[in-house]
């Protein structure tokens, strides 16, 4: 369940799935004009937690306040079969591989952190386009993405990735 606050209106209850076959998933750089690898998704998953650490005080024994912790990075997850991929000029499409390390293709790109001392990261930006009347586009861009964990299956056209963002939540835009 997805509860949504509208203001001055009581929380409503939306539910909404996601086929990621009307989704594609874009890779950034972090220069002007990015550059971007677009990935148009088959079938797959892509999931993220966002975290919150809460410490819990006392009062003498019993349970008194609470505060927020320490800020915890979001945790994104992909695994999907591609249907294509390309770029803003077809001669320079990278690998997702090549985006997601900085390398090949995508060796010139600019890390999309403000520190240019931190190790390479880059936004993914999801964009659902339902393709239906009164249905919302929806674009959720996951900032300051560094993958831990990339398994790949060529065969398959497959990819499995792991990784965290220096961030602790998305931002999701709707348009009509």
């Amino acid at each position: 369940m997805n509860l949504r606050l509208i203001a001055g209106a009581p929380f409503v209850n939306t539910f909404a799935t996601i086929d990621l076959k009307k989704t594609t998933m874009k890779i950034k750089d972090g220069t002007t004009t990015p550059n971007e690898v677009e990935i148009k998704i088959g079938e797959g998953n892509f999931t993220w937690t966002e975290r919150i650490e809460r410490e819990y005080e006392l009062d003498r024994g019993t349970l008194d306040t609470v505060r927020n912790g320490d800020e915890t990075p979001m945790e994104v997850r992909f695994d999907f079969k591609w249907d294509f991929i390309k770029a803003k000029t077809p001669d320079t499409v990278p690998t997702i591989e090549e985006a997601l390390k900085q390398i090949g293709k995508a060796s010139a790109w600019t890390t999309t952190s403000a520190d240019a001392c931190e190790p390479y990261s880059v936004d993914i930006e999801l964009e659902n386009d339902p393709d239906c009347t009164g249905e919302q586009r929806e674009i959720i861009t996951f900032p300051d993405f560094r993958h831990e964990e990339l398994s790949h299956d060529l065969r398959n056209a497959s990819i499995s990735c792991t990784g965290r963002c220096n961030a602790t939540l998305p931002t999701i835009v709707r348009q009509t």
